[in-house]
């Protein structure tokens, strides 16, 4: 955790802190609200909109709020031109820069100007929105940004800015309460469906250290362990585990726990690989089937999610029946899915919507730099995708791939500019995962 300990506030900006801030009193429009820090910047109008020599002269103190008690950090920070005021509330026994309602206004040092001003949202560096004047200056300009990436722009707000600056958050939520649903944008309440989520993470965490990484590896039906491609068995390691999994294979161990419980067996290795010609592919991928297996990701993350399905409700779904098609403001692309890139966003959409469901993602990439859209895609990487909100209300984004525990920034840098096509499966009934000693 990081918290407002005086350092320099461009490094604090870029750190996680995982603390979640209690909740002030609902805003009467939305019945969302932030922890506000309204009194504290009231009580330092001087420097935010006085000289700007004396405020950045001003020292570094803690504000008690004398309508909530709650206590807010005021700190000057002079950077590259500029002085920026931060607000930070109290959260436990610090004061996180990146935690609910910290509110940073930003000033020219050239000539005192007022710029702009980021309030963060949650307890995420890159969950925040921006404010800055408009031309005429009876009007703001606001941007949301949702774990980094922007999510709403340039809305505009019927107030003038600099009221703005000493007015509460839950202000400025009622006045454009019509343009931002506030339910996306503010920390999410963690559900039963989450709980089943931490559950079902740590049982797998337990697990990680015992799995042995193989190429081509998965279990059969019968829990042995064999290679993909042909059945053949696996070739034993001289101690520790039996065999072990490629990405794939990993996939289906954790699907396994879940269809053993129902059916007292694992997936079929022979239907997982079932390659689905009729609704997928183009006349670029057809002749390829065989030579390169360009969909086996897509097709395999596919038919895992049906066999979990038809293991719980007894018919076997269609083949696309449970893709995710419907991310908000994303839009989907046939057989390929959505930019890596925006994989943060869309899953915590997603998570916000169908709380306690988990995703698997079959990553794809065009072979050929800059090869037309008509060109073929190799769906070549599997991973596994639990967005949720934690005990501490916290919302986090676990990946798994490959029999170990990494991220969602590793997924983005190792396949910048690729895609990832999702499929959802939930996390009711039981979970138990394969022994694999």
């Amino acid at each position: 955790m990081r918290t407002l300990s005086w350092p320099r506030t461009a490094a604090c900006l870029s750190l996680l802190c995982a603390v979640a801030a209690a909740r002030a009193p609902c805003s009467p429009a939305t019945g969302l609200a932030v922890p506000e820090n309204a009194e504290a910047r009231m009580a330092l109008k001087e420097a935010i909109f006085g000289s700007v020599r004396a405020a950045a002269a001003e020292p570094r103190r803690v504000i008690e709020q004398p309508g909530s008690r709650s206590k807010v950090a005021f700190e000057a920070d002079v950077q590259e031109g500029a002085l920026y005021l931060v607000f930070a509330n109290q959260a436990g026994a610090g004061f996180p820069i990146a935690g609910p309602g910290t509110f940073i206004i930003k000033r020219s040092l050239k000539d005192g100007s007022l710029l702009q001003a980021k309030v963060f949202l949650q307890p995420d560096p890159g969950c925040f929105l921006r404010i800055s004047p408009l031309a005429g200056g009876d009007r703001t300009s606001m941007s949301l940004y949702l774990f980094g990436e922007p999510f709403q722009r340039d809305i505009v707000v019927p107030a003038r800015f600099e009221g703005l600056l000493t007015a509460p958050v839950s202000r400025l939520m009622q006045l454009t309460s019509d343009a931002v649903d506030w339910r996306l944008a503010l920390p999410p309440a963690r559900s039963p469906a989450d709980e089943r989520i931490t559950r079902v993470v740590a049982a797998l965490r337990s697990r990680l250290a015992r799995l042995r990484d193989v190429e081509d590896g998965a279990m059969d039906r019968d829990g042995k362990f064999v290679l993909i491609a042909d059945g053949s068995p696996q070739r034993a390691a001289s101690k520790g585990p039996k065999g072990g999994f490629n990405c794939s294979g990993f996939a289906k161990w954790v699907v396994d726990g879940f269809v053993h419980p129902l059916t007292g067996s694992f997936t079929d290795i022979a239907r997982l690989s079932q390659r689905d010609i009729a609704s997928r592919g183009n006349r670029w991928s057809a002749p390829r089937e065989e030579e390169r297996d360009p969909y086996f990701g897509l097709d395999w993350t596919r038919n895992l999610a049906r066999a979990l399905e038809q293991a719980r409700r007894g018919d076997l779904p269609g083949p696309q029946a449970m893709d995710v098609r419907d991310a908000e403001h994303f839009p989907y692309v046939e057989d390929v899915g959505y930019p890596v890139e925006n994989l943060p966003t869309i899953l915590y959409l997603l998570a916000r919507r169908d709380p306690g469901a988990f995703y698997l993602g079959s990553v794809n990439s065009s072979p050929v730099a800059g090869a037309a859209s008509g060109g073929i895609r190799q769906h070549h990487h599997v991973v596994v995708l639990f967005p949720h909100v934690d005990e501490r209300g916290v919302f986090r984004q676990v990946v798994m791939e490959r029999n170990v525990e990494t991220s969602l920034e590793s997924v983005r840098q190792r396949y910048a500019g690729s895609f990832v096509h999702l499929v959802r499966l939930d996390t009711d009934g039981e979970f138990a995962p394969p022994a694999v000693e």
